[in-house]
This record gives C-alpha cells, structure tokens and sequence, in this order.
C-alpha cells in the first residue's frame, strides 16, 4: 500500500537531548544525594503520571519540591529540566521540508507540557508538523497501543498507508504490530534509504545531501 502520511517521534530524532545535563542541573539545586534525586525524579508513578498528562508541570515541581527538598520555584524548574535540549536539530530542515512537500507529517511523541513549551519557543520544528499527537495531551505513552491509534486516526489513513520513525526499538515494535511502516532511527541516511524502500517520494534537489549508507 502507498504511503500517505509520515509520523515522526521527537526526542532523539528530530531534536537531540541530554538527560545527565539535566539531571546535573537540578541535582545543585536539591539537598539530597544524586542518587536519591534519580530514585524521586524517575519513580514510575510520578514521571510516567507527568507524561500522560495526569497531573501538571506545577504539581510535578510539587512534588520534587517536597520529595527532592528542591530549591528552584517553577519558572527555574521548568528552565533547569529543559537544559536537557541539544542546540542541533538531529535531522535537517531540508529532509522535513521536502517531505512535507509531499506527505502529511505527524508528530508522535512521548513528553510533558514543559518541555513542549521549550521546544516550541527554542525550535522552528514543530512549524513542520500537519498534526502533533503529544502524550501529555492524549492520555497515552508508547508503546501503548492507544497513542498510535490516535495517530492513526487523526491521519485518516490505514496503519499500512503510514511510516513511522523512531529512535527506541520497543516503539518500532508496537507500531509493526499495528500494520504500519516502522523504521528505527540511528542516521539521517538510514532514514533516507527506509523511506525510499518504503516508497516515499524524496525530491531530487534533496538526495544529493544524503549519502546513503
């Protein structure tokens, strides 16, 4: 089946981060060990709750506030947790560009409000982007079978019309079970040549940047 649309995920495919960076940032600004932060930070019933949109930025910072003895009020917070993000796009501007020439382009991602806000102010990314299926907004993280369903639904395609790229394997999974084009991301090039194979149309004027590996 024909390609007719493009989902993309964010984190490591589109823009390049760093947890340690800030992991690092807010660890000076508790009084706790570095590890305990990482046990408060990373507890599965706060972080995953954050992600999903069951509770908010400023109930998050609660938290960490009074599990973290964090000393940042909620404008530092949010600063000191988006210094995870790398200046560089990791794919270029013409590769999106030439494909939302020709395809719709939908963002998947898992993420909160605050660091959406980040990249929405710090990126011209997102301008990219026909429709963005955010986690936080939809109740649902990969590889949940209920986020790529709204992905699907919202491209008004069948999975198999659809290609999907993401940096972690178990997403990639979860999106082949669903019928769709998965392709796991590493290179920019690698990108290149899964959507050709794919059958995706790149412009001309665009492959030659490419040297496919």
């Amino acid at each position: 089946m024909k390609i007719e649309a493009i989902l993309f995920d964010l984190g490591k495919v589109l823009v390049d981060f760093n947890f340690e960076t800030g992991v690092q940032a807010l660890h000076a600004a508790c009084s706790i060990s570095r590890a305990r932060l990482e046990e408060v930070l990373w507890d599965e019933n706060w972080i995953r709750r954050y992600e999903r949109g069951d509770i908010s930025t400023r109930e998050f910072h609660a938290y960490l506030r009074e599990t973290a003895d964090l000393k940042l009020d909620l404008a530092g917070f949010c600063q000191t947790w988006s210094s995870v993000f790398l200046p560089d796009l990791v794919l270029s501007e013409d590769l999106l560009l030439a494909l939302k020439s020709k395809y719709p382009l939908i963002l998947v991602s898992n993420t909160n409000e605050a660091h959406i806000d980040f990249v929405r102010a710090n990126y011209r990314v997102l301008d990219y982007f026909d429709h963005r299926i955010l986690s936080y907004e939809v109740g649902s993280l990969k590889p949940d079978r209920e986020i790529f369903e709204h992905a699907i639904a919202i491209s008004g395609q069948p999975a198999e019309a659809l290609f999907f790229t993401d940096d972690r394997e178990e997403n990639i999974s979860a999106a082949k079970r669903l019928g769709m084009h998965a392709h796991q991301f590493k290179t920019e090039s690698q990108l290149v040549d899964a959507l050709q194979q794919a059958g995706v149309e790149i412009s001309v004027e665009v492959l030659p940047h490419f040297q496919v590996e």
